[in-house]
């Protein structure tokens, strides 16, 4: 293998994954924002603002509580990367194996995506805590490409991204 190939595999590596804060706090503010945007719709409109009332606050309620609980059932746990794939481990159940495909990258947060070999999906909010060098080794296996899976024959297979 070249120099170069090798340089293209990230080692194995292992990253806490919880309730991301920048995510809820982002959903705060944005019903807050919400919130304050009818407060003055409703001051500076005639008519009686008491159906407007009524329906903002049965939208405003049903965003909240869906924005809540996509928060709240984000995955917990622990995201394994073995060099050839990724692996989500949550509390004692069985790990969920997977391609992870990424959202958004703002370098000290990413949102992925683990496509699960069943077919289920899982969003994650990954986020830089703890060592700097973990981090780093994260974002590398994340846009890193997998280790080639020796063959019975011994070639070397590469799985499809």
């Amino acid at each position: 293998m070249t120099r170069l190939a090798k340089s293209l595999h990230a080692p194995a590596t292992r990253h806490v994954v919880s309730r991301s804060r920048w995510l809820g706090c982002f959903i705060a503010a944005a019903l807050l924002a919400g919130l304050c945007g009818f407060a003055a719709w409703v001051m500076g409109s005639a008519g009686s603002p008491l159906v407007r009332s009524v329906v903002f606050v049965a939208l405003w309620g049903s965003a909240a509580g869906l924005a809540w609980r996509f928060w709240f059932r984000l995955p917990q746990g622990t995201l394994d990367w073995d060099g050839l794939h990724w692996s989500l481990i949550q509390g004692s159940g069985m790990p969920v194996a997977g391609e992870l495909v990424v959202h958004t990258d703002f370098q000290s947060f990413l949102l992925v995506q683990l496509h699960a070999i069943d077919g289920r999906t899982a969003w994650l909010c990954l986020e830089r805590m703890g060592r700097e060098d973990g981090w780093a080794a994260l974002r590398r296996a994340v846009y890193s490409r997998p280790k080639p899976e020796p063959r019975a024959d011994g070639m070397f297979l590469c799985p499809a991204r």
